[in-house]
């Protein structure tokens, strides 16, 4: 009788065990504590347990998918700075690089725009060598109270330099430039903080008082941000009562729909809306629902495909954790997640969402055909993500970056941006900069070949292999050559895009990108073709 008892307890016990995770959770906190506490007691040198609980965590949360996150007490002020729009600090980005600090790019109108250029290099804060920083603890002595001090030792143009600045409140506009070409005015955004919707509101009005009456929408590389800032700036263009987007999570309190609340601005000036693969979440639902209703033309590349929405949580000791709470499907029912987190293949790898969902057919409002699943497909696509590795390097690899200061420094500036035309001339200086320096990209094939060489020349083999290896370098260097050859407009481009903003600043760059980006000039081209425009959007 009693082992009837018992064993109707044990299979009570696993069955309770298999509804509620909580029981497993406690179970393996106790395993987790003991393994601590042996490590404390006997382990046979000192252990930094904070840093390595933080990383337990953070490794945890990885096995999630890649926007639940874990912030410490410097992770989410960063963060709340981004979504707040403004920061105390100098206007600077910056990139370490060697142990030091590379200024990348700089803010008009702020303390770094008077003392700073780009490509200068920051090797000390205050007393402290940034070799012996932290990229962390680094980014955190940059920033600071707007009012305060801070000593520079920076290194520009191959002389040392010291540099005080004194720091101030940092505006993270969401819209970075404006721009009215005839009748087309041109907005681009590059986040959707707390600022977005008032600002995005106010450069439409001011570009229909100065006279556009068709619009271009520039959101390439907009990562996204606030769900209502979006759901504001989607009403600008449709009427009251639209729905938006529709949140559904696996509880109910997270199930929500956000409809426009307001009268339009305009629901009649022709949109057309710029995206590419970078452009995500907020991004993509504003190309998305536009699309959907049939009131703006995409055009770029494919989204990237981010259909899922976070929310932060605080924890204990000044901490953070943002999770993912829900998907959301735009008005035609479409789920735009790429990314399938929650199904893997036998090495961990994340599955597209296409191997697990069928694909289906959804219809806009003028019944035109989207599908679902893995972004948001434009209306004309434009490829323009370089995919050859060599030159990616060239701009991951900061190869472009540095030749571009190297340029400025040592070519004077023209009188006018409309002067400025990089020429055949300048791109051979680049392959001759990339050779005097050997910066050359390398593949991970040339990089084999190189250690078989050297292990070659180690172990004395004959003449002939290494000359063997020799002739194989030369033949890939001659390759790599070729390809920067076939991608030279494109390099130029870059390049120019750089230089201009470091000669004429940001201003400049705008009006730069409006007349010389092909994804802007198709766009002007459809606006001015109604009859395309409307045969696109599936106008009778």
């Amino acid at each position: 009788m009693k082992r009837i008892i018992s064993g109707i307890f044990l299979v009570f016990t696993l069955s309770l065990t298999a509804q509620n995770p909580y029981f497993e959770i406690s179970k393996q906190m106790e395993i987790y504590n003991d393994a601590l506490k042996q490590l404390s007691t006997n382990y046979i040198d000192d252990i930094n347990f904070g840093d390595l609980m933080q990383k337990n965590t953070k490794r945890m949360l990885n096995g999630l998918d890649r926007f639940t996150t874990f912030y410490d007490e410097q992770g989410i002020l960063n963060q709340k700075m981004r979504q707040e729009g403004h920061f105390g600090g100098l206007g600077v980005r910056v990139r370490y690089r060697d142990s030091l600090i590379l200024v990348t790019d700089i803010f008009m109108d702020t303390p770094a725009a008077e003392k700073l250029k780009a490509g200068d290099e920051i090797w000390k804060i205050g007393d402290k060598k940034v070799s012996e920083l932290s990229s962390k603890v680094a980014s955190t002595l940059l920033k600071g109270e707007a009012g305060s001090e801070v000593a520079l030792e920076i290194k520009r143009n191959g002389k040392m330099i010291p540099v005080k600045i004194k720091r101030a409140d940092i505006k993270l506009d969401a819209v970075t430039g404006t721009y009215l070409d005839g009748d087309i005015g041109y907005i681009r955004f590059v986040k959707f903080n707390k600022l977005a919707s008032r600002q995005v509101k106010k450069a439409l009005l001011d570009l229909k008082e100065k006279g556009a009456k068709k619009l271009i929408i520039d959101v390439r590389g907009n990562p996204g941000g606030f769900l209502n800032e979006v759901v504001k700036i989607v009403n600008f263009f449709i009427p009251q009562g639209k729905v938006v987007v529709t949140t559904k999570g696996r509880f109910e309190k997270f199930n929500k729909t956000y409809s426009t609340k307001n009268p339009s601005v305009d629901e009649e000036i022709p949109v057309v809306i710029l995206v590419n693969n970078r452009s995500a979440s907020a991004s993509e639902i504003l190309s998305g629902s536009l699309q959907d209703y049939d009131r703006a033309v995409i055009i770029g590349d494919t989204t990237y495909g981010k259909g899922l929405v976070q929310r932060t949580y605080k924890l204990k000791y000044g901490t953070y954790m943002k999770q993912t709470i829900s998907k959301y499907y735009i008005p035609s029912g479409r789920l735009i997640q790429k990314i399938d987190y929650w199904h893997r293949d036998k090495n961990g790898k994340p599955l597209l969402m296409r191997d697990n969902l069928k694909e289906k057919e959804f219809k806009t409002t003028n019944g035109r055909i989207v599908h679902n699943l893995g972004g948001v497909v434009p209306d004309i696509e434009m490829k323009t993500d370089i995919t050859e590795t060599l030159i990616k390097d060239l701009i991951n690899k900061n190869i472009l970056f540095d030749f571009a200061t190297w340029y400025y420094y040592h070519q004077p500036q023209p009188a006018k941006p409309e002067d400025f035309k990089l020429t055949d001339q300048d791109f051979d200086r680049l392959l001759k900069f990339m050779a005097d320096k050997d910066l050359y990209p390398k593949s991970d094939a040339e990089k084999i070949l190189a250690k078989a060489k050297k292990k070659a020349q180690k172990e004395n083999q004959d003449a002939t292999v290494i000359k063997m290896y020799e002739e194989l370098e030369k033949s890939y260097k001659l390759h790599n050559i070729n390809v920067l050859r076939k991608y030279k407009d494109y390099i130029l481009s870059e390049l120019s895009k750089d230089l201009i903003k470091r000669y004429f600043q940001k201003d400049a760059l705008i009006e730069y990108n409006v007349k010389h980006d092909a994804v802007i000039l198709k766009a002007k081209e459809v606006l001015n073709n109604p009859k395309q425009y409307n045969k696109i959007l599936g106008k009778k």
